[in-house]
């Protein structure tokens, strides 16, 4: 009796999780994204920020056209392009910090960026992707399963490390002792 109703419950929440709330993640990343390089506005480009709006636009737009085809295109078709879209956002979120690491040399602000922005959006996405599998019966690769553990497990000692500076402090005197 209670596998029963869990199924029929599971079967009830795979019909609320629809393709196009990747589409939906994706426009929040992009505007998330010209917030924070409008607030690091002297450490980056002055049009990015209306890239990234644009980009967001185009979500928004995105879905407006395509809910006129969702009749047509099932719901295979609908998860790859909202997908895509989602994996291009994501891809944006490591862009940019590529660009305070390698071009501007900022490493303290890369490493802030990976540790607040990167790996948590990342990590979310992750979760969405595999519960949206899950709930449609696609099983995710055991290779898929460690990589969403050991993204947890940095995530969790960057912010760990992060939150706690005499931590930070207490490793960098090892270090120097250890080379003296």
């Amino acid at each position: 009796m209670l596998s029963k109703s869990l199924r029929e419950e599971r079967e009830k929440l795979a019909s609320e999780l629809l393709p196009e709330f990747f589409a939906l993640l994706g426009i929040d990343l992009f505007l998330m994204l010209s917030l924070l390089t409008c607030l690091l506005d002297d450490r980056m480009p002055k049009a990015l920020p209306y890239i990234y709006q644009l980009a967001a636009l185009t979500g928004y737009g995105h879905l407006l056209i395509s809910k006129n085809f969702l009749t047509v295109f099932g719901d295979y078709m609908r998860f790859w392009y909202c997908f895509i879209y989602l994996l291009v956002c994501l891809a944006n979120i490591v862009a940019v910090n590529i660009y305070f690491a390698a071009v501007k040399k900022q490493w303290t602000l890369a490493k802030v960026w990976s540790g607040a922005v990167s790996f948590p959006t990342i990590f979310i996405s992750i979760f969405f992707l595999s519960n949206y599998g899950y709930l449609h019966g696609i099983s995710l690769s055991m290779f898929l399963q460690i990589a969403l553990v050991v993204s947890a497990i940095i995530m969790g000692t960057s912010v760990a490390m992060f939150l706690s500076p005499e931590a930070l402090r207490n490793i960098f005197k090892r270090e120097k002792e250890v080379r003296k």
